[in-house]
């Protein structure tokens, strides 16, 4: 078993915990926090930021809040990706 696939399968046990909802921007769908979000909106992010965000996660960190900086930087090329994929698909909203 690779270290990816311990990854998913710990973070596929995991339960929901305490309120952590998808961190794609305006969705509240609660998933545990070993999640970095809902199953349609983690599909939506290319594969390589889903593979940088994997090769982040340490299992645990959602317990003891501990995110490597590896992990913040892997999440912020997410968001970014996500504010570059809303100015393109509503370039008329970006402006405002």
């Amino acid at each position: 078993m690779t270290a990816i696939s311990r990854k998913v399968a710990y973070v596929k046990r995991a339960q929901q915990t305490r309120d952590h909802a998808c961190h794609w921007p305006g969705c509240n769908v609660q998933v545990p926090p070993a999640m970095w979000g809902c199953t349609k909106h983690w599909f939506w992010l290319p594969k390589e930021i889903r593979d940088r965000i994997w090769r982040a996660f340490r299992p645990g960190q959602e317990v003891n809040l501990t995110p490597s900086r590896e992990y913040f930087d892997a999440a912020e090329a997410a968001q970014k990706w996500i504010r570059e994929r809303e100015a393109r698909q509503n370039p008329q909203r970006s402006l405002l």
